[in-house]
């Protein structure tokens, strides 16, 4: 078993876990309608510090440590018909815009906006966004990573997004949302989309994407949905397009999911199917392959929340999208954990679980920090 320590990053951890404990010390309580909506305040931050131990199952391999704190910083701006909304996530080793939209509301209930925006057509993220206190679990399920944590799948676009809701007898509703833009590029083994602060390098073809929900009532938390999107990506990287077999990669996206509130238990369930069309002069060629994912949840007293996960894939281990774009996707993945909130906007969680990629099996625990300050 090898440990090794940086001192740069592990001195940059120190000061920010800091800033983060003076500013948890110093915030007030606020309400949970706050936490989800923002109620009448401008700023949300959402602070989190996580230590994460993971050893491979594999005999005589190292066992990997380390620790990592962001502060995820949502801004949110309304007058008359205006809007504007910023979120911007800060690490230790980069600050990144990661949403910065631009909107009117153009009728009741119907807003649009112009920016770089989550895609629609992601039942997980466009619930929980980049505030790690706004989910129980500590991790999201793999299907649902971000680009720059080897997601497959396109998550943030830049173009038009538009959102609208309505009403369906006394109580339910139905909301819309749907977004055309700029895809991201696949350069360098990963999804690079377009950046508010760095250069971009260009190449960006056009991303489609959009959900539909019933909501039994608008008021509770039960919806249920279909989400749709169609990704052109664009494939830089010349060694890996030559690897690759392809220069352009067209992601088909068909997606269901559920979420449910019952007395104390809350479930959460959502597959996709993923179409992947791979383009070059030579060997073009049409695959498949599906992942889905299912979460339970239950309240107990003393504010204790235990949480399980299981993470499933079909047809990925085949797939030469999935292998050449992330080998660390899993394939499988199984969780436990328990969540205390032990103030009104405070909690700790502790999560294990055991997953499997395309090259090992491993297993980890995650412990986590993470609040949110008005």
């Amino acid at each position: 078993m090898r440990y090794e320590f940086d001192v740069r990053p592990t001195a940059r951890l120190a000061v920010l876990t800091l800033l983060v404990a003076v500013l948890g010390c110093r915030a007030p309580p606020v309400s949970a309608e706050e936490h989800h909506h923002g109620g009448d305040s401008d700023w949300l931050l959402f602070p989190s510090v996580e230590a994460i131990e993971r050893s491979d199952t594999h005999e005589q391999a190292p066992q990997d440590d380390f620790e990592r704190a962001t502060v995820d910083v949502l801004f949110s701006h309304s007058q008359g018909r205006f809007r504007a909304l910023a979120e911007t996530e800060c690490a230790i080793d980069e600050v990144e815009i990661e949403r910065l939209q631009l909107g009117w509301e153009v009728g009741e209930n119907t807003l649009l906006w112009a920016g770089r925006f989550h895609q629609p057509a992601s039942a997980w993220n466009t619930q929980h966004h980049h505030g790690q206190y706004l989910q129980t679990a500590i991790t999201r399920p793999n299907i649902e990573h971000w680009e720059d944590e080897g997601g497959l799948i396109p998550q943030h676009i830049a173009g038009l997004l538009v959102e609208s809701r309505g009403s369906i007898g006394s109580n339910g509703g139905l909301a819309f949302s749907a977004g055309a833009g700029a895809a991201p590029i696949l350069r360098i083994g990963r999804l690079e989309p377009v950046a508010v602060l760095r250069t971009n390098t260009g190449g960006h073809r056009s991303s489609w994407s959009g959900r539909a929900a019933y909501e039994p009532d608008q008021l509770g938390d039960d919806s249920f949905g279909l989400v749709l999107a169609q990704h052109d990506v664009n494939v830089l990287d010349p060694g890996l397009a030559a690897a690759f077999g392809a220069t352009d990669v067209t992601l088909d996206v068909v997606g269901a999911f559920a979420k449910m509130a019952r007395d104390d238990w809350r479930v959460q369930a959502t597959y996709y199917h993923i179409d992947a069309h791979l383009t070059s002069g030579l060997r073009p060629h049409d695959e498949n392959f599906g992942a889905g994912y299912l979460q339970v949840e239950r309240s107990l007293p003393a504010r204790l929340t235990p949480f399980a996960r299981l993470e499933s894939t079909a047809n990925a281990a085949r797939s030469s999208y999935v292998a050449f774009q992330s080998r660390e996707f899993e394939l499988r993945r199984a969780l436990l954990g328990l969540r205390w909130d032990f103030t009104r906007n405070h909690a700790l969680t502790l999560e294990a679980g055991h997953a499997t990629t395309l090259l090992t099996n491993f297993n980890e625990v995650r412990l986590q920090w993470s609040f949110v300050l008005p």
